[in-house]
């Protein structure tokens, strides 16, 4: 292999390394356990390398958004594989709502509520939030086909984001799998009643 081509792929490497290292200290510690060093030392980078692929620490955390939005897309897809059949969407809620239970989506959240008062962090994560876009709108679109054609259809799936939001921040101070389910059961009649009758299962 060229020496470039080898430089090239080690640079990767690197990379690769470092935001996985940052996703996983993210997961663990939070944010405020993030800092580039103790990224650094889980990575086994130099300074020099870390700086050189994250000049800053928040273009670290907004590149982290990324690894962890495709860790989300995973989970979405392990939900759907053991979602029940008998209600599509019920089930399509309460895959989200599964997806939202996880670390990785956990860590999103804590980033998002960090940013309130950093502009730098705000800035990366609206454009790192932009760049995954399509992708989520794939995922919604698998989830919710059925009722695409709805003229209400994009203001009940934001809705419905919203909502799993809130579910996922109230259950990290109380869990209750059948308060979960109860809540899920009516959002989903909710949607059900305004998208009409082409959201009947």
């Amino acid at each position: 292999m060229p020496r470039i081509a080898k430089s090239a792929v080690g640079a990767e490497a690197t990379r690769s390394r470092i935001l996985n290292a940052a996703v996983e200290c993210l997961i663990e510690s939070g944010v405020a356990g993030t800092t580039t060093l103790a990224v650094q030392h889980r990575a086994d980078v130099s300074r020099g390398a870390l700086l050189h692929h994250f000049p800053t620490h928040a273009a670290l955390l907004a590149a982290s958004v990324t690894e962890l939005v495709r860790r989300n897309e995973r989970a979405v897809a392990q939900s759907r594989a053991r979602a029940r059949p008998a209600d599509t969407l019920i089930a399509a809620v309460e895959t989200l709502a599964f997806a939202a239970r996880q670390p990785a989506y956990l860590a999103e959240l804590e980033l998002w509520a960090v940013a309130r008062t950093d502009t730098a962090l705000k800035q990366a994560l609206i454009a790192a939030e932009r760049g995954a876009r399509r992708d989520l709108e794939h995922v919604y679109s698998q989830l919710f086909g059925k009722w695409t054609d709805s003229d209400r259809y994009s203001e009940l799936v934001e809705l419905t984001l919203h909502f799993i939001r809130g579910l996922a921040i109230s259950e990290t101070i109380h869990v209750s799998a059948r308060r979960r389910e109860r809540l899920v059961t009516v959002w989903a009649d909710a949607m059900r009643a305004l998208l009409g009758a082409k959201a009947k299962s």
